[in-house]
Protein backbone atom coordinates (compact mmCIF):
# COMPACT_ATOMS: atom_id res chain seq x y z
CA UNK A 1 0.00 0.00 0.00
CA UNK A 2 1.39 3.41 -0.95
CA UNK A 3 1.67 6.31 1.46
CA UNK A 4 -0.54 9.16 0.29
CA UNK A 5 0.32 12.48 1.90
CA UNK A 6 -1.85 15.53 2.49
CA UNK A 7 0.27 17.32 -0.10
CA UNK A 8 -0.62 14.62 -2.66
CA UNK A 9 -4.32 14.99 -1.88
CA UNK A 10 -4.13 18.80 -2.08
CA UNK A 11 -2.39 18.62 -5.45
CA UNK A 12 -4.95 16.10 -6.74
CA UNK A 13 -7.75 18.42 -5.62
CA UNK A 14 -6.11 21.49 -7.20
CA UNK A 15 -5.66 19.70 -10.54
CA UNK A 16 -9.22 18.36 -10.51
CA UNK A 17 -10.65 21.79 -9.72
CA UNK A 18 -8.75 23.35 -12.63
CA UNK A 19 -9.96 20.66 -15.04
CA UNK A 20 -13.55 20.98 -13.79
CA UNK A 21 -13.39 24.79 -14.02
CA UNK A 22 -12.22 24.52 -17.62
CA UNK A 23 -15.20 22.28 -18.48
CA UNK A 24 -17.61 24.63 -16.67
CA UNK A 25 -16.31 27.75 -18.42
CA UNK A 26 -16.64 26.10 -21.83
CA UNK A 27 -20.23 25.04 -21.08
CA UNK A 28 -21.11 28.51 -19.80
CA UNK A 29 -19.49 30.09 -22.89
CA UNK A 30 -17.21 32.18 -20.72
CA UNK A 31 -14.41 31.88 -23.23
CA UNK A 32 -12.30 34.84 -22.07
CA UNK A 33 -12.13 33.36 -18.56
CA UNK A 34 -11.38 29.97 -20.14
CA UNK A 35 -8.40 31.50 -21.95
CA UNK A 36 -7.00 32.73 -18.63
CA UNK A 37 -6.52 29.10 -17.57
CA UNK A 38 -3.79 28.70 -20.23
CA UNK A 39 -0.18 29.85 -20.12
CA UNK A 40 1.03 32.05 -22.98
CA UNK A 41 3.12 29.23 -24.48
CA UNK A 42 0.38 26.61 -24.12
CA UNK A 43 0.17 23.95 -26.82
CA UNK A 44 -3.32 22.68 -27.72
CA UNK A 45 -3.65 19.68 -30.01
CA UNK A 46 -6.10 17.08 -31.27
CA UNK A 47 -4.33 14.55 -33.48
CA UNK A 48 -6.24 12.54 -36.09
CA UNK A 49 -6.20 8.76 -36.14
CA UNK A 50 -3.77 7.32 -38.71
CA UNK A 51 -5.33 3.88 -38.32
CA UNK A 52 -7.35 1.98 -35.69
CA UNK A 53 -4.59 2.12 -33.07
CA UNK A 54 -2.22 4.94 -34.01
CA UNK A 55 -2.61 8.68 -33.50
CA UNK A 56 -0.72 11.27 -35.54
CA UNK A 57 2.29 12.60 -33.62
CA UNK A 58 3.80 15.32 -35.82
CA UNK A 59 1.54 18.30 -36.61
CA UNK A 60 3.96 19.51 -39.28
CA UNK A 61 3.66 16.29 -41.30
CA UNK A 62 0.40 14.60 -40.27
CA UNK A 63 -3.26 15.54 -39.97
CA UNK A 64 -4.46 17.12 -36.74
CA UNK A 65 -8.08 18.12 -36.13
CA UNK A 66 -6.78 21.15 -34.22
CA UNK A 67 -3.24 22.27 -33.54
CA UNK A 68 -2.12 25.51 -31.89
CA UNK A 69 1.55 25.75 -30.92
CA UNK A 70 0.80 28.52 -28.42
CA UNK A 71 -2.07 30.48 -26.87
CA UNK A 72 -2.32 32.87 -29.83
CA UNK A 73 -4.31 30.25 -31.77
CA UNK A 74 -6.74 29.89 -28.87
CA UNK A 75 -7.04 33.69 -28.62
CA UNK A 76 -7.96 33.80 -32.31
CA UNK A 77 -10.61 31.08 -31.95
CA UNK A 78 -12.20 32.88 -28.99
CA UNK A 79 -12.15 36.20 -30.87
CA UNK A 80 -13.89 34.62 -33.85
CA UNK A 81 -16.47 32.89 -31.66
CA UNK A 82 -17.18 36.05 -29.64
CA UNK A 83 -17.54 38.25 -32.74
CA UNK A 84 -19.69 35.64 -34.54
CA UNK A 85 -17.04 35.54 -37.27
CA UNK A 86 -17.03 31.74 -37.14
CA UNK A 87 -19.59 30.09 -39.39
CA UNK A 88 -19.03 26.76 -37.63
CA UNK A 89 -20.01 28.37 -34.30
CA UNK A 90 -23.22 30.07 -35.43
CA UNK A 91 -25.54 29.24 -33.88
CA UNK A 92 -23.51 28.10 -30.89
CA UNK A 93 -24.50 24.60 -29.75
CA UNK A 94 -25.33 23.91 -26.11
CA UNK A 95 -22.91 21.57 -24.34
CA UNK A 96 -22.16 19.70 -21.16
CA UNK A 97 -18.63 18.48 -20.51
CA UNK A 98 -18.39 15.48 -18.19
CA UNK A 99 -14.88 14.85 -16.90
CA UNK A 100 -13.76 11.99 -14.68
CA UNK A 101 -11.08 9.51 -13.72
CA UNK A 102 -8.56 12.29 -13.11
CA UNK A 103 -5.17 10.71 -12.54
CA UNK A 104 -1.94 12.47 -11.64
CA UNK A 105 0.84 10.96 -13.74
CA UNK A 106 3.88 12.91 -12.55
CA UNK A 107 4.65 16.02 -10.53
CA UNK A 108 7.59 18.25 -9.76
CA UNK A 109 7.84 21.70 -8.17
CA UNK A 110 6.95 23.44 -11.45
CA UNK A 111 5.26 20.86 -13.70
CA UNK A 112 2.38 18.43 -13.26
CA UNK A 113 1.14 15.83 -15.74
CA UNK A 114 -2.40 14.50 -15.48
CA UNK A 115 -4.85 12.49 -17.56
CA UNK A 116 -8.62 12.10 -17.48
CA UNK A 117 -11.58 10.77 -19.42
CA UNK A 118 -14.20 13.05 -20.96
CA UNK A 119 -17.48 13.13 -22.81
CA UNK A 120 -19.23 16.13 -24.31
CA UNK A 121 -22.97 16.05 -24.79
CA UNK A 122 -23.92 18.68 -27.33
CA UNK A 123 -27.08 19.87 -29.01
CA UNK A 124 -27.07 22.13 -32.05
CA UNK A 125 -29.87 23.34 -34.31
CA UNK A 126 -28.26 21.99 -37.49
CA UNK A 127 -27.23 18.48 -36.49
CA UNK A 128 -29.19 17.76 -33.31
CA UNK A 129 -27.69 15.82 -30.42
CA UNK A 130 -24.10 14.58 -30.48
CA UNK A 131 -21.85 12.81 -28.01
CA UNK A 132 -18.08 12.96 -28.28
CA UNK A 133 -15.62 11.27 -25.99
CA UNK A 134 -11.98 10.67 -25.33
CA UNK A 135 -9.05 11.42 -23.10
CA UNK A 136 -7.37 14.66 -22.04
CA UNK A 137 -3.67 14.57 -21.29
CA UNK A 138 -2.53 17.73 -19.57
CA UNK A 139 0.71 19.35 -18.62
CA UNK A 140 0.27 22.08 -16.02
CA UNK A 141 2.89 24.64 -15.06
CA UNK A 142 3.23 26.36 -11.70
CA UNK A 143 3.85 30.07 -12.16
CA UNK A 144 5.85 32.37 -9.87
CA UNK A 145 2.69 33.68 -8.21
CA UNK A 146 1.68 30.09 -7.36
CA UNK A 147 -1.05 29.83 -10.01
CA UNK A 148 -1.42 26.58 -11.89
CA UNK A 149 -1.92 27.06 -15.64
CA UNK A 150 -2.49 24.69 -18.54
CA UNK A 151 0.79 24.44 -20.48
CA UNK A 152 -0.32 21.66 -22.83
CA UNK A 153 -3.59 19.95 -23.60
CA UNK A 154 -3.48 16.85 -25.78
CA UNK A 155 -6.98 15.66 -26.69
CA UNK A 156 -7.56 12.13 -27.87
CA UNK A 157 -10.85 12.19 -29.78
CA UNK A 158 -12.27 8.66 -29.81
CA UNK A 159 -15.08 9.16 -32.33
CA UNK A 160 -14.32 7.58 -35.70
CA UNK A 161 -16.44 9.98 -37.70
CA UNK A 162 -16.58 13.73 -37.40
CA UNK A 163 -19.75 15.01 -39.03
CA UNK A 164 -19.72 18.47 -37.44
CA UNK A 165 -17.03 21.12 -37.17
CA UNK A 166 -14.75 20.42 -34.21
CA UNK A 167 -13.90 23.42 -32.08
CA UNK A 168 -12.68 24.25 -28.58
CA UNK A 169 -16.18 24.07 -27.06
CA UNK A 170 -17.18 20.59 -28.29
CA UNK A 171 -14.17 18.53 -27.23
Amino acid sequence: MSNVTNADLCLQHEVEQLIYREAYLLDMRRFDEWLNLYSEDAEYLIPAWINETTLATDPTKELFLIYFHNKTGLDDRVYRINTRDSYASTPMPRSTHVVGNVLLIAASETTIEASCSWTVHQYGDRKGARIHGGRYDYTFSRHENGDLKIARKHITFLNDRVDIPIDIYNV
